[in-house]
This record gives C-alpha cells, sequence and structure tokens, in this order.
C-alpha cells in the first residue's frame, strides 16, 4: 500500500488539488467520501465550514461519527487521506494503472 504523507509532496503543504489528484490515481470511489461537495449518506464527508474544516463519516441514518475540527486545510486534508488509505487497505482498492 502507498504511503501517502506530506513526505511524498516534497514537504509541502497538501493542498485540495493534491488531495483530489491522490484520490484519482489511487482509485477511490466517489461514493466513499465528499469533498466540499454537500452530504453524502455512508461516506467520509470534508467541508469548509466558514473559517475551518470539519470532517465526519456521513451514517446511512444521518449520523455524523468520528467528527473532527481543523483550523487549517493542510491538517484536514492530511487527516482525510489518512482515513482514506485505512479503507483502501480494507477494500483492497488498487491504484490506477496507465
Amino acid at each position: 500500500m502507498q504511503d501517502a504523507t506530506s513526505a511524498d509532496l516534497g514537504n509541502r503543504i497538501m493542498t485540495i488539488f493534491d488531495l483530489q489528484k491522490k484520490l484519482y490515481e489511487s482509485n477511490v470511489p466517489e461514493r466513499w467520501y465528499s469533498l466540499n461537495q454537500g452530504l453524502k449518506p455512508d461516506a467520509l464527508i470534508l467541508y469548509k465550514n466558514y473559517s475551518h474544516w470539519e470532517f465526519f463519516y456521513l451514517s446511512e441514518k444521518g449520523d455524523k461519527l468520528d467528527f473532527k475540527l481543523f483550523l487549517n486545510e493542510s491538517d484536514a486534508f492530511e487527516y482525510f487521506w489518512k482515513k482514506i488509505l485505512k479503507q483502501l487497505d480494507v477494500f483492497d482498492v488498487k491504484p490506477k494503472t496507465n
């Protein structure tokens, strides 16, 4: 499994574009997440709420589970990516090949 931390970005801060690229290249199903695009049941949600970022898993019943609040986007993106990596491992999803 690939380790996608800030080290593979040359120690620079992860942007939303970096995160979107990683999600695509890692073949992450879009149904697994919502990146600042509203609520989606049974998915990891990350969205900007005024001056901070909120992360949570939205259950099928509408419960917000594993709620985390981040003051900067880079920390939010790193946390979100680590959660996605765990799911990729559990479901044995393979990266896209060119």
